[in-house]
């Protein structure tokens, strides 16, 4: 892969942004928050491509599979342990046999977590070989095949994020969502942070994850009803709040649309039947959807509340969403994150209140 100049990125930057303000070309209270042009990619998933008795990791490019030589868009973590890896993957048939995909997870807290995925059923043998290269490195190695998974070491690592002055640190597990740009993760939570110091009473959470969001929300609410519908990912929530001796976060293992069902009284899921929603006053709801968006049940539902904070990884379901929520709601304040850079891809802010 070809080094990518900052005047390439700053270019690039500049072009979203003109993208979002035509999208947004009345509202004036829009922030926009660059990323650093390197090392801001803290998660990484390559193919694994064999040519004339070598290994290199590879990516798909028009169609086709390409090595990659070098990755500088990622960590300095991971640029590190990349050829090291290599360079075990290609003395070692044990670990290099049947193996197909290679996915690479850091932290700045210094730590590294690498899952090989395997064609293959892993054995004691590629246990013993895996435990080794875990040793070398010093990183968690996680072997995944058919039905098997295999932890060598941790099936996560550990992330200190920051907003305004605060700090706070969560686990980020294998296999659970957690954002690829930690830096522009910092922005997010001071963007929202700060926009919400007017905001009382509860927060419901739709979507939320592995806890990215839910923590440093919950010292701003009276209680957080936070609702996910991955399994991985809820038990994952329920770690960091015990990391972080939280005690107002309620937890259900609901998709949005139930959430909002059990909100509305217009269901009752044994999921929640630990928690009494008669006892909430929600005010105020966090959303940060899948790449489709909200769906019109939601839609339809959160318009009597009055506050509402949004989070969007798609900029058209974004588009189409505050066009929606405008016929209730007034914009406060907008926001266009630089989440992934030298791509098309726009993550959005918005915080909306409701007319009246």
């Amino acid at each position: 892969m070809s080094v990518i100049q900052r005047e390439d990125y700053l270019e690039l930057f500049e072009e979203k942004k003109i993208s979002f303000l035509r999208a947004f070309v009345d509202e004036t209270q829009i922030d926009f928050f660059k990323s650093p042009d390197n090392g801001y990619r803290y998660r990484a998933e390559f193919g694994l491509l064999k040519e004339k008795d070598e290994y290199f990791y590879s990516m798909t490019k028009g169609g086709k599979r390409v090595a990659v030589s070098s990755f500088p868009i990622s960590s300095q973590k991971i640029q590190n342990i990349m050829p090291l890896l290599l360079t075990q993957i290609q003395n070692n048939p044990i670990i290099s046999h049947k193996l197909f995909q290679v996915e690479f997870q850091s932290s700045r807290n210094d730590e590294a977590m690498v899952s090989l995925i395997y064609h293959k059923e892993l054995g004691d043998e590629w246990s013993k070989m895996a435990s080794n290269i875990s040793d070398e490195l010093n990183i968690s190695i996680i072997g995944r095949s058919k039905n098997r998974k295999i932890i060598i070491g941790n099936n996560y690592v550990t992330e200190t994020y920051q907003y305004q002055d605060k700090k706070f640190s969560i686990k980020l597990y294998e296999q659970c969502f957690s954002q690829t740009n930690p830096l522009i993760c910092d922005s997010m939570l001071s963007w929202v942070i700060d926009n919400i110091q007017s905001f009382e009473n509860d927060l419901m959470e739709l979507h939320c994850g592995l806890g990215t969001f839910t923590i440093p929300l919950s010292r701003y609410f009276n209680k957080v009803l936070a609702t996910e519908n991955s399994r991985p990912s809820i038990q994952a929530l329920h770690e960091n709040i015990k990391l972080n001796n939280i005690e107002n976060v309620y937890t259900g293992r609901l998709s949005g649309k139930e959430t909002l069902e059990a909100f509305k009284g217009v269901r009752i899921f044994r999921r929640l039947k630990d928690i009494d929603l008669e006892q909430f006053e929600i005010d105020s709801i966090f959303l940060d959807p899948p790449r489709e968006g909200l769906d019109s049940f939601t839609l339809e539902n959160v318009i009597g509340i009055k506050n509402i904070i949004y989070i969007s990884c798609s900029f058209d379901s974004f588009k189409r969403d505050i066009q929606a929520l405008r016929a209730t709601h007034d914009i406060l304040k907008l926001a266009m994150f630089d989440q992934f850079p030298y791509t098309e891809h726009i993550e959005s802010g918005a915080i909306l209140r409701k007319k009246y």
